[in-house]
């Protein structure tokens, strides 16, 4: 049991929203139809259906080109990025990582033996000409809303990272992972469907539009890197029950997922507006709030002499719990050391209110 009132937890949804009983009819029906392949293992990259599915659904929702066959569905996106890691390894690559950025994707990379560059952070996304500097051949990136700072690359900086691509003949890894959360501004395309041209591998997910607990990503391979695919990969099976992977493509195909994810999009905008207006009303200019407009959490910058382990503290002693940023800092000697990371997901109205509340309480009395 939470030993906090209020986790302003990041990645956790609000089960009250969750489609369980659609998902499970959904999934009842392909149970009484499909027992052909519920004794069978699967293909490696994941069944047809599903793909064409996934491929119709990252097209219209995020501008993606491709074709099914370049669609591997895989157990979650870390699964997904040691596969990737696995098809690289031959080239031998420095890998740049956004710093701050997702330790957990940077682990997999520093797991599988390649040397990782941490690559600065500025307000509008990755640092392009600090890249263009270093010896990265294969850059990670979630442009739609940069893990953990918030901010979305800027339409000019997407430009650029897929010039440096075709230049230096470099793999840009797009994690999409936030990209249907929005609010209040315009969604902005994902990088691989503006230049043919550029090796872009798209990684998308369906923990965070639907379930995390299915465990089902997927990402979009370029033609060379789905030729390694095939060789390495063809004896393998897949990694996603059949089962859940046939009800994910009736979900898609028959529009649930689209009634879902406006449902919630209206669910989470409210949260968003109300964490945003509450520490606006609460702390005033006493605090810098970062990653707003998208994406399922905020970064606020306290002003104050307090620094990240006495404002955690601080906000534990009043049963509110906030989140270190210095956790997903490479380079830690250039974190501010006064930023914590604030979910709203898995709260509601009521909670925050209160949560914010106390927290101003805990940091300035």
């Amino acid at each position: 049991m939470d030993e906090y009132r209020y986790n302003f937890c990041y990645g956790k949804l609000d089960y009250r929203y969750a489609p369980f009983k659609i998902w499970k009819n959904v999934m009842m029906e392909c149970y009484g139809e499909e027992m052909d392949g519920l004794v069978s293992y699967g293909g490696h990259q994941g069944e047809s259906g599903l793909r064409e599915q996934i491929a119709g659904y990252a097209a219209e929702y995020r501008g993606v080109t491709c074709n099914p066959e370049q669609v591997v569905v895989g157990a979650g996106t870390l699964y997904c990025l040691g596969v990737l890691a696995n098809l690289l390894r031959g080239t031998n690559p420095t890998v740049g990582f956004e710093d701050p950025g997702y330790g957990k994707a940077r682990l997999v990379f520093k797991n599988a033996g390649f040397k990782v560059l941490p690559i600065s952070v500025e307000q509008d996304g990755i640092n392009i000409r600090e890249l263009a500097g270093s010896e990265a051949t294969v850059v990670y990136v979630t442009p739609s809303h940069q893990f953990p700072t918030g901010v979305i690359m800027s339409i000019s900086k997407r430009l650029q990272l897929l010039e440096w691509s075709i230049k230096k003949q470099g793999v840009i890894i797009e994690d999409d992972y936030s990209c249907h959360f929005r609010y209040n501004v315009k969604p902005v395309p994902s990088l691989q469907g503006i230049e043919p041209k550029a090796q872009v591998v798209y990684l998308g997910n369906f923990s965070k539009p639907l379930l995390p607990s299915l465990r089902i990503a997927f990402m979009v391979l370029p033609p060379l890197l789905l030729v390694r695919y095939k060789t390495i990969y063809q004896k393998y099976n897949t990694t996603v029950p059949y089962l859940f992977q046939r009800t994910l493509e009736r979900f898609v195909q028959q529009e649930c997922l689209h009634r879902h994810l406006r449902r919630v999009l209206q669910v989470y905008k409210k949260k968003h507006d109300c964490l945003v207006q509450s520490l606006t009303k609460e702390f005033g200019s006493r605090i810098e709030i970062g990653g707003k407009n998208a994406g399922l959490f905020v970064t606020i910058t306290v002003d104050s002499d307090l620094f990240e382990p006495e404002l955690i503290q601080r906000a534990a002693k009043l049963g509110v719990r906030v989140y270190p940023l210095s956790d997903h800092w490479e380079r830690k000697q250039l974190y501010n050391g006064k930023t914590v990371l604030l979910g709203y997901s898995s709260l509601d109205i009521a909670e925050i209110e209160q949560g914010v509340r106390l927290l101003r309480k805990a940091w300035f009395g």
